[in-house]
């Protein structure tokens, strides 16, 4: 059994060396000022924005492009249904009406969710996550929180690689899934017992923590020190988004 730490080497970019409070400061505030907006422009901007900071991230385009389609899939249902239910000018396809305010209700969704995506993978793909969360941290998130997100993150590695030896198992003994009562049944039981020796492992851990005098306290080795471009490029970044939300909210109201 192992509970070490899982994740993607970080290329190097100006935001790679970006101090993580900084940067997760700075990805929560785009983060909120972007899922205010309310017009099509500025959603369209905030892409542009969040394109532009993967851009600067250096990530790899196979590791970006899936993650944002499943940003975009999630919008989808909303860019789908909003042109056909809300009311207003529009067209008709056949005998379904399809509204303007509805298409551009749609496309300003996808637009935010697109952008709000791109900041969470500059966030994740900039930085192991330890170090993230040890940023949290340091900017008051409760250590017990962090504690609890460090370990969800681990365990997350080792039941996938608990399931797989276990799907690996039922294959080689002849078990394939059909839409019949044996697969019903053969699914429970291993879905019954991967949660059993989840179990078991989460007490084993837990007494091994409690051994080592494990109190809540949630400690670190990675260190963080402010400097002159990384206050430079937290204030570019909420400019540029404080900004979006001015056009919003002034010009375009």
């Amino acid at each position: 059994m192992t509970l070490a730490f899982r994740h993607r080497p970080v290329p190097p970019s100006p935001l790679a060396y970006w101090d993580a409070r900084w940067k997760l400061a700075a990805v929560l505030i785009a983060g909120g000022g972007i899922a205010t907006l309310n017009h099509l422009a500025p959603a369209a901007a905030a892409v542009l924005l969040g394109l532009g900071g993967l851009a600067l991230a250096r990530l790899p385009r196979r590791w970006v492009i899936p993650r944002l389609a499943i940003f975009a899939f999630t919008a989808l249902p909303f860019v789908v249904m909003l042109p056909l239910t809300l009311e207003g000018p529009g067209w008709s396809l056949g005998l379904v009406p399809v509204s303007e305010r509805g298409l551009v209700a749609g496309a300003g969704v996808g637009c935010r969710g697109l952008a709000i995506g791109c900041w969470a993978l500059v966030l994740v793909g900039t930085a192991p996550l330890h170090q993230t969360l040890a940023a949290a941290h340091r900017l008051k998130l409760p250590g017990l929180l962090v504690q609890v997100m460090v370990l969800t993150y681990r365990y997350a590695f080792l039941l996938a690689e608990e399931y797989r030896r276990l799907r690996i198992a039922m294959r080689t003994r002849g078990y394939r899934v059909g839409a019949n009562r044996h697969s019903y049944q053969a699914l429970g039981h291993a879905t019954g017992a991967l949660l059993v020796r989840s179990a078991e492992r989460a007490e084993t851990v837990s007494a091994a923590m409690r051994t080592r005098g494990f109190d809540g306290t949630f400690h670190t080795l990675s260190t963080f020190r402010t400097t002159a471009r990384d206050i430079i490029i937290f204030v570019a970044v909420v400019t540029a988004v404080m900004a979006l939300v001015l056009w919003d909210r002034l010009v375009l109201a």
